[in-house]
């Protein structure tokens, strides 16, 4: 609503900047009243479905695994958000049944039954509630609204791992100065600091977490949507260092880094200030050529004997429609169009152009001249130009309902070269691993059909005693397929 307000919020326009400024934290002050009265409903909750009730708990005969499902099912909220309001409601029945302990007046002085949060509107001297338990203070400064929930949480995520290995005094100790701290600073300052107490009292367990942390890495590839791939990292910290290093030290002009005084820094720092990219676009890209240098330089350890290459898929007529006897592009009368194994979406001829001048693209030219194909019965096992040809027609692993990659796939002779099968397209295929063996091992058969570039896999009598063929289609798009 930049530059405009509705009716709802007329009211606010009228606001001076003061005046919006203090109402905002008065509002977060109410909020976090709400929040508090929210944490102690939630651990009443937990309490009444604790698991040594069984199928008579709350969550169970609600129909939900636990607490955090039958609370977020309430509240339409996340598990995130469940989970943070049971453990700070849970830190709050916890004080409080201590402080009522410590006055003489039993479990009853909490509410609930014996160990949930009771009362959701009881209200509790701050004072009454420090030094009994590990975080007294923290559900004192929740209490006194010097501290608000996510706040909380961060300390006691921080520190409960570590309770049971830390004196209790100490322990109290740094809860105490946390909730001091966070009357100051937000959630995220907060919980920094928490992780660096609990690291700075458990000195012994920071090679654990380094290893949990660790544990955790991953990268996760999803499915293609309207022609883009989402790809979600999960860095533990060595790896976002050197990751977020590399980026931020290519981007530093972009990013508010030092002056420059060599004068072809200076160059390249201009040119990225100027560059129409956004600072994503350009991480990105810069992730991308780290990668294309590392591929180059890589001498087997990683990539194995067979480097990635990208291979472009054009019809020689497109790829040579708009340029000139002297070699100039004419892009108003580019009408070509090309693939990427391995993708669906088309590019451009000048983008194949372009990637056909890098030493790592591998072209597929058809209807053009390129090296001999049909080896015949010179050598049995089918070359890399071959492997290209056979990606290029199968599309990955012809096996039906199989979707792996041209990458992942072996080459199969479809008449065997050890019963006078010949090295050559009409008699390959590929199949990935597992289907590869399962051919070979199980009794399976592929079979050409009187139709060019056609197969059928032929089932064993123990999977199906008829063996109907199944036909084995290839697995491009019908756009790239071709003769």
């Amino acid at each position: 609503m930049h530059g405009s307000h509705t009716a709802a919020d007329a009211a606010l326009a009228t606001h001076t900047n003061a005046q919006l400024l203090e109402s905002t934290v008065l509002v977060e002050e109410i909020s976090r009243e709400l929040d508090v009265l929210k944490a102690r409903f939630a651990a009443e909750i937990a309490w009444r479905s604790r698991p040594e009730l069984g199928n008579a708990g709350l969550a169970a005969m609600e129909g939900h695994v636990n607490p955090g499902s039958l609370l977020r099912s309430l509240t339409r909220s996340s598990f995130q958000d469940a989970a943070r309001r049971i453990r700070v409601g849970t830190v709050l029945a916890d004080a409080e049944a201590s402080a009522g302990a410590g006055s003489g007046g039993g479990a009853e002085a909490a509410g609930g039954s014996g160990g949930g949060s009771g009362d959701a509107g009881a209200e509790a001297d701050d004072a009454s509630l420090v030094g009994a338990g590990p975080f007294d203070a923290i559900a004192s400064a929740l209490l006194g609204g010097d501290l608000g929930v996510e706040g909380a949480d961060r300390v006691i995520r921080a520190l409960a791992p570590v309770a049971g290995s830390v004196e209790p005094d100490v322990l109290r100790q740094a809860t105490s100065t946390l909730a001091v701290e966070g009357a100051t600073c937000n959630a995220d300052e907060l919980g920094t600091m928490a992780r660096g107490v609990r690291d700075s009292l458990d000195r012994l367990g920071v090679a654990d977490r380094e290893r949990h942390l660790r544990e955790q890495r991953s990268l996760r590839k999803s499915a293609v949507i309207d022609g883009l791939r989402r790809v979600t990292l999960v860095l533990d910290p060595e790896s976002d260092v050197i990751l977020t290093g590399a980026i931020d030290a290519a981007m530093s002009p972009r990013l508010g880094g030092p002056r420059f005084a060599d004068t072809q820094d200076q160059d390249r720092a201009a040119r990225m200030v100027d560059d129409p990219r956004s600072n994503e676009q350009l991480a990105l890209d810069v992730l991308i050529d780290l990668v294309r240098i590392g591929v180059d330089r890589d001498d087997g350890t990683i990539l194995g004997s067979n480097k990635p290459a990208l291979r472009v898929t054009i019809p020689f007529a497109d790829l040579t429609r708009a340029v000139d006897i002297l070699g100039h592009e004419h892009p108003e009368t580019d009408t070509g169009v090309a693939w990427l194994e391995g993708s669906s979406e088309p590019l451009s001829a000048a983008t194949a152009r372009r990637l056909l001048c890098d030493t790592g693209a591998l072209p597929i030219i058809l209807g053009g001249a390129g090296e001999p194909l049909d080896l015949g019965r010179t050598r049995r096992l089918f070359t890399g130009a071959q492997r290209v040809a056979l990606a290029n027609r199968d599309g990955g692993c012809r096996w039906p309902g199989c979707d792996r990659p041209p990458s992942w796939c072996e080459a199969h002779h479809t008449n065997p070269y050890s019963t006078g099968g010949t090295t050559n397209l009409t008699n390959g295929v590929l199949l990935c691993r597992r289907h590869h063996l399962l051919l070979h091992n199980n009794g399976w058969r592929i079979e050409q059909t009187p139709k060019p570039r056609e197969l059928q896999l032929v089932p064993p009598a123990s999977v199906d005693p008829t063996r109907k063929p199944r036909p084995m289609p290839t697995k491009l798009p019908r756009w790239l397929k071709t003769g």
